[in-house]
């Protein structure tokens, strides 16, 4: 049997984390053949690649992150330390020198070697314009799943705009104008449907209570790490509870290859996104029928998802996946 071979591009914050927990879940199991690379967005790229290492390690995942590019496109780095903490991770702190990013490989190898046929944009689309500038034959045939944008939607970041499309609009302007006609229609995942993906605090207890004995540095992780993003969510007036983006987006990404019943329905639009106006930088705009633009669909845009079976599966890996 083919696996899928799956990039996880992740700027890796604590929503990031819980998709990269599953995601090397699957990898231990041999569901997915897994690679890493790392995006400046919630924190430093640095930073990214040591949060993401971090969390491989505690899922017996034996996979790497490479640091991508440092910084956006045309734009100064923003990062949100009030969001996931001031290093990506909320209160957690249990980094160990071997999570140290390594750099002696560069974003393009890395995407060369790994060969994708699924790739997942969970933070600014920074690394994906680069390889689409630089070798986009690796796009050729590969499933592309983006979360990011929000359509008709407030954002989380300005008004109008979703905080990954916001923090390098260029690239997604990029990615979006230049997207080839031949190669499979991005996905897009925004926040109108992330946001209803929720993990509460007695879920992710009854969750904790299911990892296998041994694991009690995962267990410290995902405490410390969603304690944060409870108290943030709740500081916005969202409640004590957390919005998953990610981890949706893993799964709408994987969904067709592990056979995965999460209920997500795609419509196809021409999408583009605002990089000159600071205004509604990042704001994204959908066409739904081409009636305005008159240009073909370049994305299908995620209209709604089974919010608790994406958190089922992510309970049910923990219990059956992870190992040391």
């Amino acid at each position: 049997m083919n696996l899928p071979r799956v990039i996880a591009d992740v700027d890796t914050g604590i929503d990031d984390a819980l998709a990269l927990v599953w995601l090397g879940c699957l990898h231990e199991r041999g569901r997915i053949q897994l690679s890493v690379t790392a995006s400046a967005g919630n924190c430093s790229v640095e930073d990214a690649a040591r949060n993401s290492n971090a969390v491989l390690r505690l899922t017996g995942a034996n996979v790497r992150a490479i640091p991508g590019l440092d910084g956006p496109r045309e734009l100064p780095l923003t990062t949100t330390p009030e969001t996931h903490g001031p290093r990506g991770l909320g209160y957690w702190q249990g980094h160990r020198v071997e999570d140290e990013p390594d750099s002696g490989q560069s974003l393009l190898d890395a995407w060369r070697r790994a060969q994708p046929t699924h790739i997942l944009i969970a933070g600014p689309a920074t690394n994906l314009a680069y390889v689409l500038d630089h070798d986009p034959e690796l796009l050729q045939g590969t499933e592309v799943t983006l979360m990011t944008g929000a359509f008709n939607y407030p954002g989380n970041t300005t008004p109008t705009a979703e905080w990954n499309a916001w923090v390098d609009p260029h690239a997604l302007k990029h990615v979006l104008s230049i997207w080839p006609a031949s190669a499979p229609r991005l996905s897009i995942c925004p926040l109108n449907v992330t946001e209803t993906v929720l993990l509460t605090p007695d879920r992710l207890e009854r969750m904790l209570q299911n990892v296998p004995a041994g694991h009690e540095g995962l267990i410290d992780l995902l405490s410390e790490a969603t304690r944060f993003y409870f108290e943030f969510h709740q500081s916005v007036g969202a409640g004590y509870q957390a919005q998953i983006h990610d981890l949706a987006a893993a799964q709408v990404l994987l969904a067709e290859a592990l056979d995965l019943p999460i209920g997500h329905q795609f419509r196809s639009a021409t999408v583009d996104a605002e990089a000159q106006s600071e205004l509604t930088r990042g704001t994204t705009v959908a066409d739904w029928d081409g009636g305005y633009w008159h240009r073909e669909p370049n994305a299908q845009i995620l209209r709604q998802i089974d919010a608790e079976a994406v958190i089922n599966n992510l309970e049910a890996e923990l219990r059956e996946g992870c190992m040391e």
